[in-house]
């Protein structure tokens, strides 16, 4: 799995003249995108988790760009106007720690290339192309197994030509060293030596190279005036239209859940088939739970356990492996999922009460901290974000009380991980549930228990109350074997790996302003319209919206729904027994002008019903 990549852009950029003045080539703009930003996007989502960028003329453009882009590492070319693209590689090098993909600033692609050069079965390929009558080709020659023997400008030099230079390249760490050794025993004779003739020294030292030819590909190398003239005229639109056709068709999810995805999200499951018993499989869930730590806590203090299965079986992993048996555990009751985690300490006949609260109003504390003091519990399990009202508990203040009180806390935040900010430490939270789906927006089917590792490890000696869902026997499995005990959900990891990718790139913070922007504009149409919501602006989590529904006999909820859906929208009825509602999400993959576009059919569904 190639996991890293390296953009070489610390050219001047000469032959564009005026162009490039007071900018690196990278910074040229089409269709008022930076051609370099629009490479970064691609290979983020493409799964490439950190970009090394070689830098040197105009470098506070890269370090700009990185901020916006977390996943960008600027390293400067101290030596840039002495140096060839060689020389800038060797100073991205030593920031690398695996397999990479090579790339050149200044391309416009289809982002097909990258997708056939992470499937091609070799570890060393450059891309090739047909003919392109650019005027500033590189030509590559192969031998019969497609293995390179030269790479030139020269058409003389190569003989042959069997394809033309991309400057896209999928190189073995190995290779990449072998290049800069080869580099370094050249610097007096060729200073300003370019990275192709170091992968041609690489080859001819003895890493094998191939080349991968996409006859058709539409692509172009911006040197001159008349290379950017082409690409803005024709190669764009071809870019787009080719990329375009294999975008899926798009639903945008207003239930509470499963959630819109990105395509980057969905693609990432059309992967190598793999055993997931092998290392590499166990290095990317490795991965995954140090990843999903990072978001709530430390690594040391903290552990992340994944399971297969939905957030609900996260529920029941916490409470049927948490509460020892001698614990008793106090459940608030406030909406349908709080009933369901104590259904399941019912199940498991636990010692357990349940604290009832209101579905649609403030918890009571004074009330709360009496019965925890009065009934002796030792844990509490609660609901962070309630999914059926879009009710927020004040979880940091229930968790410091427990923890004043000697309390564990259980917490389901199924719908509150990656749109609220949550630190386990600060909020006093000493397990807690979620899913691969929902806010962390990758796919459904596998979920995952937050715990402090203290906690954890006081669960050594408990027996066992079942045995798939066992969180202590999971976690120490993993630790030894990095293998879960059972088969894991393959693909729904591989999804999960990008989601994590995107999260990290928007941010948690930016994520939730995102989802309140949506909120806000649904809560300007409710109140337009005269419609009423179950739960209090200031209680509300900005994810979920229940809206009472009309009086009006002429409203029809299947009605609603089904005249969304042919827009494209889905929506959900409510789930409490005695209030009639209806709920409006807006967590997933969702921007405010889709938003903007429901809630305009909203308004001309309601305004007839509602002209009484």
């Amino acid at each position: 799995m190639i996991r890293e990549a390296v953009i070489v852009g610390a050219g001047l950029g000469s032959r564009l003249g005026d162009i490039t003045k007071d900018r690196p080539k990278g910074f040229l703009e089409l269709d008022g995108k930076y051609i370099v930003e629009m490479s970064v996007r691609k290979l983020i989502e493409h799964g490439i988790e950190r970009i090394v960028i070689g830098t040197g003329y105009c470098s506070e453009w890269y370090e700009e760009l990185a901020e916006k882009y977390p996943a960008i590492v600027p390293v400067h070319n101290e030596n840039y106007a002495e140096t060839g693209s060689m020389g800038t590689l060797e100073v991205c090098a030593p920031h690398v720690q695996g397999d990479i993909l090579l790339l050149e600033s200044d391309l416009v692609y289809d982002s097909i290339a990258l997708f056939a050069l992470l499937n091609d079965p070799h570890r060393n390929v450059v891309l090739g192309s047909g003919t392109t009558q650019s005027g500033d080709e590189v030509y590559i020659s192969v031998d019969d197994r497609q293995e390179v023997l030269q790479i030139s400008k020269q058409l003389e030099t190569v003989g042959s030509s069997y394809a033309e230079l991309v400057g896209i390249s999928k190189l073995s760490h190995e290779t990449l060293i072998t290049m800069c050794s080869f580099a370094r025993s050249h610097h007096q004779d060729m200073p300003k030596m370019e990275y192709e003739t170091a992968l041609v020294g690489a080859q001819q030292a003895g890493q094998h190279l191939f080349v991968r030819k996409i006859e058709y590909l539409a692509w172009r190398e911006i040197d001159d005036a008349s290379h950017l003239s082409i690409a803005k005229e024709k190669i764009l639109p071809m870019i787009k239209e080719s990329e375009s056709l294999r975008g899926v068709q798009r639903e945008v999810l207003l239930n509470p859940g499963p959630a819109t995805t990105t395509d980057s999200v969905k693609y990432a499951q059309v992967c190598t088939d793999i055993c997931p018993r092998e290392e590499e499989f166990g290095q990317m869930m490795r991965w995954i739970c140090d990843e999903l730590t990072d978001f709530v806590g430390s690594r040391d203090a903290y552990e992340t356990v994944l399971f297969a299965g939905s957030g609900t079986l996260a529920d029941e992993v916490m409470v049927s492996s948490c509460v020892p048996q001698d614990g008793r555990l106090l459940v608030i009751n406030n909406g349908s999922y709080g009933q369901r985690l104590a259904k399941i300490a019912s199940v498991y006949k636990l010692d357990f009460e349940v604290f009832e609260s209101s579905t649609y109003e403030a918890l009571d504390m004074k009330a709360l901290h009496k019965r925890l003091i009065e009934g002796k519990f030792t844990h509490l399990a609660a609901v962070y974000h309630e999914t059926t009202t879009g009710l927020m508990n004040p979880i940091p203040e229930i968790g410091k009380m427990c923890h004043e009180l000697g309390i564990v806390t259980i917490i389901d935040t199924v719908s509150a991980f990656s749109a609220i900010s949550i630190d386990m430490e600060r909020d006093c939270i000493d397990f807690m549930a979620s899913t691969s789906n929902k806010c962390i927006q990758g796919m459904a089917g596998a979920c995952f228990v937050f715990c402090n590792r203290r906690e954890l490890e006081k669960l050594k000696n408990e027996p066992m109350r079942n045995y798939y869902m066992n969180l202590y026997d999971q976690y120490q499995y993993f630790s030894r074997t990095l293998q879960t005990r059972f088969t894991p959900p393959v693909q729904v990891l591989n999804a999960l790996r990008q989601a994590i990718i995107e999260t990290k790139q928007e941010t948690i913070e930016k994520r939730y302003e995102r989802y309140t922007q949506c909120w806000k504009v649904l809560v300007a149409a409710v109140e337009e319209l005269g419609l009423k919501m179950l739960v209090e602006k200031n209680n509300q989590s900005h994810l979920i919206t229940a809206i009472l529904e009309p009086t009006d006999t002429s409203y029809s909820f299947d009605e609603f729904h089904d005249r969304a859906r042919d827009l494209g929208f889905t929506i959900y009825p409510g789930k409490l027994g005695n209030i009639n509602t209806f709920r409006i999400a807006n967590i997933g993959d969702i921007q405010p002008h889709e938003m903007e576009r429901f809630v305009v059919f909203m308004k001309e569904y309601f305004k007839p019903l509602l002209k009484g």
